[in-house]
């Protein structure tokens, strides 16, 4: 029987580590689970199989598989959690949410809350065609520097443009909630309903709706 390391979905920084658990054959890194935990029953994260329990340590059984997430986004909390100090657990439940009950079909929240956008340009001037050439072609990293106002929202969305057509993904960070109607307007605009919107003010059901909407390539 594997065993496997899990860590709880709990906000203490004094249970901040992984606990061995008796797992399936069929249970692998990313499996959200729910386990006993002291006298309760949460939700983790399996980030790790292993061969045996710490010595003396008398590992429990999960008591089921709820759902699972990419081992990459399992990487990613793990790496926050590291470079911003937090616990593993607080950045799993970020990628990890829970699982409420299904609310009636509306309209997805890039939709309800994007600002009307703009439409796009005829062309694009010399400096604006050299500087997508070079993101596109390029691999590294860029800082687009200009005034506001100089075409720099533009160059993004046919940067973009072209990793969609390569069958890639694209994200847009922005620093703050209060900036994403704007933002998300623009790319709206562009790209229509294959713009998701994630944000600490959707939700529960909102953003693993949205999460679904990602992971199908709905929203790419």
């Amino acid at each position: 029987m594997p065993f496997a390391e899990v860590y709880p979905l709990v906000t203490a920084r004094a249970v901040a580590r992984p606990f061995t658990y008796e797992v399936g054959d069929d249970v692998g890194v990313g499996a959200i689970v729910r386990v006993p935990f002291g006298r309760s029953r949460v939700r983790g994260i399996v980030t790790a199989l292993v061969d045996a329990p710490p010595t003396g340590v008398e590992a429990r059984p999960i008591e089921g598989v709820v759902g699972a997430i990419p081992q990459t986004l399992v990487e990613l909390a793990l790496w926050i959690a590291d470079y911003y100090g937090s616990t593993p657990a607080r950045a799993l439940a970020l990628v990890a949410p829970a699982t409420p009950q299904r609310r009636k079909e509306q309209a997805p929240p890039a939709e309800r809350q994007g600002l009307a956008g703009e439409a796009e340009p005829r062309a694009l001037s010399p400096q604006q065609l050299a500087t997508v050439a070079r993101i596109v072609e390029g691999s590294g990293n860029y800082l687009l520097y200009g005034a506001t106002g100089s075409g720099k929202t533009e160059v993004y969305l046919q940067a973009i443009a072209s990793t969609l057509e390569r069958g890639f993904g694209a994200i847009v960070l922005v620093p703050e909630i209060a900036l994403a109607p704007q933002t998300v307007g623009r790319v709206r605009a562009r790209f229509g309903r294959r713009v998701a919107l994630l944000h600490s003010g959707l939700t529960e059901a909102e953003r693993r709706d949205e999460r679904e909407r990602i992971a199908s390539g709905e929203a790419p």
